[in-house]
């Protein structure tokens, strides 16, 4: 491998992180509609049959692409969990907000 090569193969890195990070971003938008609906109606923060649905949902798109399932249920856990943290804060500040 030359190291124009290795360049090139890094800027696609670069390029494809910055779409991961809009991208969760993105998600992270959405979810926090979801939270404000939630804490409005004061349903809980987490959904357990949704996040087993979910689950399962990662794993057959992890074996489609040919990942470790194992590691892309690692890597939405902690997306969850960061969901889950600012669903409950915002179920809080509302519980607060009527008291």
């Amino acid at each position: 491998m030359t190291q124009p090569e290795l360049l090139a193969l890094r800027d696609r890195i670069d390029e494809i992180d910055e779409r991961l990070i809009g991208l969760l971003a993105d998600r992270f938008d959405v979810t926090a509609a979801i939270g404000r609906l939630k804490a409005e109606a004061g349903a809980k923060p987490v959904d357990p049959s949704r996040e087993r649905e979910q689950g399962r949902r990662y794993e057959a798109l992890a074996q489609s692409h040919g990942l470790d399932a194992a590691l892309v249920q690692q890597v939405f856990r902690t997306i969850i969990d960061e969901v889950v943290r600012r669903h409950a804060a915002l179920a809080a500040r509302a519980a607060s907000a009527q008291d």
